[in-house]
């Protein structure tokens, strides 16, 4: 049990750097915004296929997989929202973002599922902060309304992932 807590609190710790606003309180910058927001989507989408490997509740491998079919449009609605705005990103995952994958690979079995949904919890919760303060922030333009159409997306993730973990 010690073990997957301080596995958990090192997957939320890591997500830290998804928050929306700059650490002096500033809106993004589109080009933050996107990368930020590809990191969010890779990570989910990474976490997605160690899911479908790894996970064994039915919920778990249902989840993962609608996970994998919905980032995986958001990312194409990324890039050409970013596309659309002449915003350039890294659409790779960083040093934290590799760490908090790495966290959940060196899970199995019954510690797999419970670390995985709690991680997407904490990935939904920072993605959505994400997207709404940018959506009331952000420059005009595709980006911004990228943000407001995904946020609903994103926002029923989030119910359905606390809801199988309050099971």
């Amino acid at each position: 049990m010690r073990t997957l807590n301080a596995t958990l609190a090192a997957i939320v710790l890591c997500l830290a750097p998804f928050l929306a606003v700059s650490a002096r309180g500033e809106p993004l910058q589109p080009q933050e915004f996107a990368r930020r927001m590809s990191m969010s989507n890779l990570f989910e989408m990474e976490a997605a296929k160690l899911a479908r490997q790894r996970g064994k509740g039915r919920e778990v491998l249902e989840f993962a997989e609608r996970m994998l079919a919905d980032h995986a449009r958001a990312g194409k609605e990324l890039t050409e929202a970013a596309r659309k705005d002449g915003v350039e990103f890294s659409q790779s995952l960083d040093k934290a973002g590799e760490e908090k994958l790495a966290a959940l690979r060196a899970l199995s079995g019954a510690a797999f599922d419970p670390a995985y949904l709690s991680s997407q919890v904490t990935a939904h919760e920072d993605a959505l902060e994400l997207l709404k303060n940018y959506a009331e922030q952000g420059e005009a333009g595709a980006l911004k309304a990228f943000a407001e159409s995904t946020y609903p997306t994103v926002r029923t993730h989030l119910l359905q992932v606390q809801s199988m973990t309050s099971q």
